[in-house]
């Protein structure tokens, strides 16, 4: 695992993320894939209560609720909690709280590529546990350190970029954290090779995201459109997945029923 330490002050998170964009326009292939992962959840609706720890502009949320789910989400900053109010999304500003909602409410507690901004990774998690319901789904996604596009960048490998990415794991150490606050985890899939992203310099900071969006969304369209290539694409990200090597990691746990323990 890699770390940022000391971490950064109030002032220059406020500074930096004053730049942050919000992407409230997403693409058709980022919406099946987002259907794809709600056909999954289907098993673990009990309550109906979903919650997106980090909800951006809410798009997945708004894909959810179409299904009938009862949506929640958390995040920071003015712009894009104006935009998800204005789609009806309950949404609380700053960190999630359990405070603010029953132990035990959600069936489903997601977080995108969130927990590798946070200082105390553990502490989230903690968070999330609380309002997880026993037998409910933790599923959430983050860069792997220990990746191919981490090898070829090298030393500018854009993820590693303080003081948006505090906290970065591999496989095995999000394992490990999942189970040292007690969840089961079922599986962790590690897929892609982030091409475009290797093209530009961690120093270009938020402004490089544009064409590093563009470029990236032009090979995903080739790809979808070909039946070939999304063939090669599922066989290269089993190999991935098996080697513990793509870039994109997914973790999947559960909460013990019972209050069992997830083990050691």
């Amino acid at each position: 695992m890699a770390f940022a330490s000391p971490g950064p002050t109030a002032e220059e998170l406020a500074a930096y993320y004053a730049g942050y964009p919000v992407h409230a326009g997403v693409s058709p292939i980022t919406l099946k894939r987002y259907d794809a992962l709600l056909d999954a959840f289907e098993p673990y609706r009990r309550t109906n209560k979903l919650i997106d720890v980090g909800c951006g502009a809410g798009t997945f949320l708004e894909r959810a609720a179409a299904r009938g789910w009862e949506v929640h989400g958390t995040e920071f900053g003015r712009i894009p909690i104006e935009t998800c109010r204005a789609k009806g999304i309950a949404v609380e500003e700053g960190a999630l709280d359990p405070a603010r909602y029953a132990p035990g409410s959600f069936d489903v507690v997601t977080s995108f590529e969130v927990i590798e901004h946070v200082m105390d990774p553990g502490d989230e998690l903690r968070r999330m546990h609380q309002v997880l319901r026993p037998g409910g789904l933790l599923y959430l996604t983050t860069p792997n350190y220990r990746c191919v596009g981490h090898w070829m960048a090298g030393a500018d490998w854009s993820v590693v970029n303080y003081p948006e990415h505090l906290s970065l794991f591999t496989p095995r150490t999000m394992k490990r954290l999942l189970r040292q606050r007690n969840f089961a985890p079922l599986r962790i899939r590690t897929t892609g090779i982030d091409l475009m992203r290797i093209r530009y310099r961690k120093d270009q900071g938020c402004t490089g995201r544009r064409p590093i969006a563009n470029s990236q969304e032009d090979l995903r369209k080739r790809m979808e459109g070909s039946a070939w290539l999304r063939l090669a694409k599922r066989a290269v990200d089993s190999t991935l997945s098996l080697l513990g090597i793509g870039d994109h990691l997914k973790a999947w746990a559960v909460k013990p029923l019972n209050g069992d323990r997830a083990g050691d």
